[in-house]
């Protein structure tokens, strides 16, 4: 039986380990924190449609049906009942589906990608065969920060949608998400971890949603991969997952995409395909590619050009924009009002 370590247990370890578990591998998960899913983030998958690996019940803390979104202080976007997500119990999803499927779960074990060897049990010991899904610490792209904390707000109870504020001055987004019984506030940009901290007790104090909310957690930061998917891969083994570059760079969305990639890079080892080939033909990926050609551009634009641009987008742009479908034909249609906003759009997508 052929034998995988996954360095990693995020959504693509998990998603790689459990398809490889079944279809016949011996797969031993490796995970450098005591706990799974440590990293602070917004713990949300706006649409499951393209999903291969269903979510079940008892994993899902909170149902999305839509999104409210602001360029500033301008609102582009208000849909609902028109998409389903999830907001997930994260750790526990993650645990069982390495689990589950017959993979063995190592927490506290660090990788050390210069040796490639891996601490087991006390252990050191030489990996000859792995997949990296160690997330933004295996980025070598461009990264940006970003924190966030929890809240208990009266006026939010039973939220059921995304609320999504871009932030044309740091180039990034301010976000609200339903978690249950709380919300999760936060804010990624081009700025550093102080900066930030100071922009979202700002944003939590004078934002009309979250008037009278009550922190109830420390906040806690880490680092977003934007700089778009790298299959140049710099260690021994591919990566997969955040660590290269599964995120969409507009919205800094990666559990779905990394779901994707884990899912994929097995699928390709288990039929013999050429991994860099198929993980570049995904339709994440070329999501991926295209929001990062988009971010390029609104940075190198002065912020009342960006304003402008974002702002003048229909819903339905930003609506296929946010959730990465990116279809040429949707954003076509839906810009045929504006043939000189539709050919800067088609500019950035390419070929």
């Amino acid at each position: 039986m052929q034998e995988y370590s996954i360095i990693g247990s995020g959504p693509a370890g998990a998603a790689a380990a459990y398809m490889l578990s079944k279809n016949g591998y011996k797969v031993k998960v490796y995970e450098a924190n005591k706990r799974l899913a440590m990293k602070p983030c917004g713990l949300g998958v706006p649409s499951v449609k393209d999903l291969p690996i269903k979510i079940q019940k008892q994993y899902i803390v909170q149902t999305i049906n839509g999104v409210t979104m602001y360029v500033d202080d301008v609102i582009v976007l208000d849909k609902e009942n028109f998409l389903e997500g999830y907001i997930l119990d994260k750790e526990n999803f993650l645990e069982s589906l390495i689990i589950e499927s017959g993979s063995e779960l190592i927490k506290n074990s660090g990788f050390n990608p210069l040796k490639n060897s891996i601490k087991e049990n006390g252990n050191i010991k030489e990996i000859n065969s792995a997949i990296i899904a160690g997330g933004f610490a295996f980025y070598s792209g461009e990264k940006i920060n970003a924190i966030q904390t929890i809240v208990s707000s009266k006026s939010l109870e039973g939220l059921k949608k995304l609320i999504i504020f871009f932030d044309t001055d740091i180039v990034g987004y301010y976000w609200i998400f339903p978690a249950g019984d709380e919300i999760e506030v936060g804010v990624g940009g081009y700025r550093n971890v102080e900066e930030l901290t100071k922009l979202l007790n700002k944003f939590i104090e004078n934002n009309e949603y979250l008037r009278g909310s009550k922190v109830i957690n420390p906040i806690k930061g880490a680092e977003i991969a934007v700089g778009g998917v790298n299959l140049d891969f710099d260690y021994k083994f591919p990566k997969i997952g955040e660590a290269a570059g599964f995120v969409l760079p507009l919205t800094g969305e990666g559990i779905r995409p990394s779901l994707i990639s884990g899912f994929e890079i097995a699928n390709a080892m288990i039929n013999g395909y050429d991994i860099k080939n198929h993980l570049s033909k995904l339709k994440i990926t070329n999501s991926i590619k295209i929001q990062r050609k988009i971010l390029e551009r609104v940075k190198s634009m002065d912020r009342e050009r960006r304003k402008e641009l974002l702002s003048s987008m229909p819903a339905e742009v930003h609506a296929e924009v946010a959730l990465g479908g990116m279809s040429k034909l949707k954003i076509i249609k839906a810009l045929a009002s504006r043939p000189d906003l539709a050919l800067k759009l088609m500019n950035y997508m390419g070929d």
